[in-house]
């Protein structure tokens, strides 16, 4: 008698795939940089200028606004131009502006409009460099390395989240708000030169790629169920946790009487989970139910936050929030590993460009309104009541995909036939 065995062949590391590094490399240092930005903007709001909570929620918002605007644009030109090209441009770009708004404050000093603007025009930027991104990455891995790929990127992503926050508030009283910005610049500047090698693939096999419309790629996101699905879900979580980062930031600060270094270092080590929760997803994934891992870890996610929000005071905040942050990371880390891959195995190559941007427009578009409820809850009911309703809801919103027939997918490579 003979014992069955697995005859498929192991699964190439994508770390062995040129592309896939170059891509990895440049964007986990622009996604540092970045991180460093999109935290320093609304702490400075808090800090430094003393905005109101609707200032601060403004100051955010602005982060994201462009998102609505230009993602479609973005989606439009992925397929078009030189990806490279679009990934080095961005990065400098993003550096320039940093450097330039540094020298700014040296000379006249920080307001409330320079931090709008310089949040507008980073945010522009960061639309074009995050479709370019994501819709290469499917292109240069195979369906089997997606989703060790997306944990790894995961992985990235979470410990810039991580240590962003961490440095940005640390820094910019160690260091000022000057040199701090000329360093975030540098960061982005090395970004780009590690876009400099990258070679895709070529599009030869799909002559229509360019000429795909958005349209027909929106249209494409609606029939394709799963898709929609993981767009609204990921829209209904986006929209909670904006609100509910704003709203925590203003309380740990005013409430919790936590310095913007412990603010960032709690936030940051929420990421921790994240790190090792991608790298596990990353390991183990192949052999998960997929729709159950997906229905599973926001509703917990949300129970994290939830929890901690419950529970902390003045006392013994630093060490319950940041408990509440990492199983809280690991949880959306395990969503975000998957959620990505099947945005990345469904669609047709042509289609990649306009999925990316259109799912990315329907999931971030939410988090302005998110960031301009939560600095609104807690001038309305305070800081305390403000997270834990703001993280019940979430936890309630989560439950939608229990629902969705992604329950029903074992393994990614057999997601279509199951949809």
């Amino acid at each position: 008698m003979t014992t069955a065995t697995d005859d498929r062949p192991p699964v190439v590391s994508p770390l062995r795939v040129p592309a896939f590094r170059s891509l990895w490399a440049g964007d986990s240092v622009s996604q540092l940089a970045h991180q460093v930005t999109q935290f320093l903007l609304p702490l400075l709001a808090v800090t430094v200028v003393h905005t109101s909570g609707f200032g601060v929620g403004v100051v955010s918002a602005s982060q994201f606004l462009p998102v609505i605007f230009l993602s479609l644009v973005a989606g439009s030109y992925a397929n078009k131009v030189s990806t490279r090209a679009l990934l080095v441009l961005c990065n400098v770009l993003r550096g320039v502006a940093l450097g330039l708004m540094g020298v700014v404050c040296a000379f006249t000093g920080l307001s409330f409009w320079l931090l709008v603007a310089a949040a507008v025009v980073i945010g522009c930027v960061a639309v074009f460099h995050d479709v370019g991104f994501h819709a290469a990455f499917p292109r240069v891995l195979t369906t089997e390395q997606l989703t060790p790929g997306n944990g790894l990127y995961e992985a990235s992503y979470s410990a810039a989240q991580m240590a962003g926050p961490a440095l940005a508030g640390y820094a910019v009283h160690s260091l000022g708000l000057s040199t701090l910005m000329s360093v975030t610049a540098v960061l982005f500047l090395a970004s780009a030169l590690c876009f400099l090698p990258l070679r895709l693939p070529a599009l030869a096999d799909h002559p229509d790629t360019k000429d795909v419309s958005v349209r027909a790629g929106l249209a494409f996101i609606w029939r394709t169920r799963a898709i929609r699905d993981l767009c609204v879900q990921s829209a209904l979580y986006n929209l909670h946790e904006q609100a509910f980062l704003t709203a925590f930031m203003i309380y740990g600060v005013r409430s919790l009487h936590l310095s913007g270094g412990a603010l960032g270092l709690v936030m940051g080590l929420g990421s921790l989970g994240a790190v090792a929760g991608s790298l596990v997803i990353g390991r183990i994934g192949a052999r998960l139910h997929v729709g159950a891992a997906l229905s599973a870890s926001l509703v917990l996610g949300g129970l994290s936050l939830f929890v901690g929000a419950l529970v902390a005071t003045p006392g013994s905040a630093a060490p319950v929030l940041a408990a509440a942050f990492v199983v809280n990371g690991a949880a959306l880390a395990s969503y975000n590993v998957f959620a990505l891959s099947l945005r990345g195995a469904l669609p047709p190559p042509e289609h990649l460009g306009i999925v990316t941007a259109g799912y990315r427009l329907v999931s971030r578009a939410p988090m302005p309104l998110g960031a301009l409820l939560g600095g609104v809850l807690v001038e309305t009911v305070g800081g305390a009541t403000a997270v834990t309703v703001i993280a019940l809801s979430l936890t309630l919103a989560a439950t939608s995909l229990l629902r969705s027939p992604l329950r029903r997918v074992r393994r990614l490579g057999t997601a279509t036939s199951a949809l």
